[in-house]
């Protein structure tokens, strides 16, 4: 039996051991995993497995520990009257190969006031740059992604990361996910402890000799089989779609089954061939129906699709014990196959990049005398313009995106994909699409120790929201969104450690089991805390072995709670008064949960 929440409490806890979910209300002095102490700091209380609340004050550009820089400006460039891309690319090509300082940056480019139409993506894809405006109203910088009623114009308008033109319009499924690191396998070392607490920092290993202080590693989680199977992700009910234009890649690396769904889906997906199984053997174990016509869209999930790999550094060693750095946001459990640790590399990783300052609009029909970017009444029917407005690519870190307002993106104003990014005081307008799946994510977190601060979005159906296998911990602060079209937090396959702290949703808020949703997304999340939210409804549930907190949240946000916020008192605790100030004022801390902030940010800006 599952427990579904939809009252306005105090302190909830959710910790579920076996297939039923268990819940466990208690008044505000009956704290089970946080509390204030009669000196002012947060107290972790464990359970009887040594579980409690991580510290999520790691995420966000170099974890709070540096303040965003102010780079100085290099190239300076004004519109054109025709396309920019070039321009602006060959801008960005120029500064990257400057040599960087000896903090890692080459300069920055200013694209002075005026309208820059971009009929392709811009990309950066070297460290160290940063592209700033001269504002984000009507009369600042705009970057305008030109183009619609054809596939191709459906892309990403500023991609930050290696390589060019990341975006294909296919759907990605979970074990498809790349970290861009690479993982030193003969350095594996097994941790040894029968039982690894969600929130510890420390672990035993079977021998750490090959390892130093300082060295930077991967914790290393499996997805046995037997661990799919204990939180019934194996079993997901089948679901029968027709599909269409079927095409079959017999050749490549990546040979198997294309096809689109019905529905109108334009995301093309894909089932692939096993390595060593024949193409008799692989049409045979293609879930079609007896008559051809359908597939079974369901997809149980499979060993070895789920692992984690989360990014720590150790700080110290003590005979077989090693401390990191960052808590452990899953339990690491010797019978669903422990964990290891791992030297790894990132080559090509790139840091160090910022884009300030900017107005950012999608073209997304023929315009009209009222709208130079489309039709208003086919805001929700158009598809075929750009989708993304900034994705932060895999294997990227330590960046940040500022002063940021966006309108008609099909899917998201910006996307997180890589690590340690902060996304701060940004906007999104609309969207420009149907309001269905696979649409309007307006801030999405796909990577892991990522901060969503003071942002506001218009008509988004997951407005705040994480994606598939992704390992915190990751926080969304300080954040609005309004005439919301669905829910916001975990929404499928598997995110972990998630803080969902001052949001606020004209929707429910949610982290559960999925089912068959989609294409079998099975649990959602696991280890998400909601803090001090608002929303109509809460629905939160844990799998077998997992942890969610719903503290202070309902229909109503807490002024008078202490601490008002769990991020920013963990920032404090960690990392002192001047670091939280540089996050926010203290006129905002007095303010959270009314967002007067959204109303300054967006001065001179027609909102809403």
């Amino acid at each position: 039996m599952k427990t579904l929440i939809s009252f306005s409490i105090f302190f909830l806890i959710f910790q579920s051991c076996s297939n039923e979910a268990e819940d466990k209300t208690k008044s505000k002095n009956e704290f089970d995993y946080i509390s204030i102490s009669k000196t002012g700091n947060l107290v972790y209380h464990e359970d009887e497995k040594g579980n409690k609340i991580p510290d999520f004050s790691y995420v966000g550009y170099h974890s709070g520990e540096k303040p965003i820089p102010e780079i100085p400006t290099l190239i300076t460039l004004e519109a054109l009257p025709k396309d920019n891309t070039k321009n602006i690319q060959t801008a960005i090509y120029k500064l990257g190969q400057l040599t960087k300082d000896k903090n890692g940056f080459r300069g920055a480019i200013l694209l002075k006031k005026g309208i820059y139409r971009v009929s392709g993506e811009i990309s950066i894809n070297k460290s160290g740059i940063v592209l700033r405006g001269e504002g984000n109203t009507n009369n600042g910088t705009i970057l305008v992604a030109t183009g619609y009623d054809d596939i191709k114009f459906r892309r990403t308008l500023i991609s930050i990361g290696p390589g060019f033109y990341s975006f294909s319009g296919r759907h990605k499924y979970a074990e498809e996910t790349e970290s861009g690191i690479i993982v030193n396998q003969n350095s594996g070392t097994n941790i040894i402890d029968e039982y690894v607490p969600i929130g510890a920092k420390s672990f035993k290993v079977s021998s750490p000799s090959n390892y130093n202080i300082g060295d930077k590693i991967i914790v290393f989680r499996p997805s046995t089989k037997q661990w799919i199977s204990y939180i019934g992700c194996d079993n997901l009910k089948a679901k029968w779609d027709p599909i269409k234009n079927i095409r079959w890649v017999k050749e490549g690396k990546n040979k198997g089954l294309y096809y689109l769904r019905s529905g109108g889906s334009t995301s093309e997906y894909k089932i692939l061939k096993n390595k060593n199984e024949s193409w008799e053997e692989f049409k045979n174990r293609l879930p079609f129906s007896s008559d051809g016509k359908k597939l079974n869209i369901t997809r149980q999930w499979q060993p070895g699709a789920y692992d984690f790999y989360f990014e720590r550094k150790i700080i110290n060693i003590v005979a077989d014990k090693i401390f990191i750095d960052i808590p452990i946001v899953h339990p690491i459990e010797k019978k669903f196959g422990g964990g290891k640790i791992y030297h790894y590399s990132n080559t090509g990783r790139v840091t160090e990049v910022g884009i300030e300052n900017l107005r950012l609009v999608s073209e997304f029909s023929k315009p009209t005398k009222e709208n130079p970017y489309g039709d208003p009444e086919k805001i929700n029917t158009a598809e075929l313009h750009a989708w993304n407005g900034i994705h932060i690519k895999p294997n990227s870190e330590n960046i940040w995106i500022k002063n940021i307002i966006g309108n008609y993106f099909g899917w998201s104003l910006v996307s997180a994909s890589g690590k340690k990014a902060t996304i701060q005081d940004c906007i999104n307008l609309g969207h420009a699409s149907k309001i269905t799946g696979g649409r309007r994510y307006s801030f999405m977190i796909n990577g892991q120790l990522n901060l969503v601060q003071r942002c506001a979005t218009n008509a988004g159906r997951h407005e705040f929201v994480t994606q598939q296998k992704t390992a915190g911990p990751n926080v969304f602060v300080d954040c609005i969104g309004y005439n919301s079209k669905s829910l916001s937090g975990p929404h499928h396959r598997y995110s972990v450690g998630t803080l969902f702290d001052n949001v606020k949703s004209e929707k429910p808020m949610e982290s559960r089991f999925r089912g068959s949703s989609g294409t079998g997304h099975g649990w959602a999340g696991s280890q998400t805390c909601f803090y001090n939210c608002k929303a109509p409804k809460f629905i939160v549930e844990s799998p077998p072995g997992g942890i969610s907190w719903v503290i202070s949240s309902g229909d109503n946000q807490d002024s008078l709670l202490n601490p008002v916020s769990l991020y920013y008192k963990q920032v404090q605790e960690r990392l002192g008064n001047d670091v939280l100030r540089r996050l926010i004022t203290k006129e905002d801390i007095n303010n959270l949960g009314n967002y007067k902030w959204v109303k300054r940010i967006s001065k001179n800006v027609m909102f809403f």
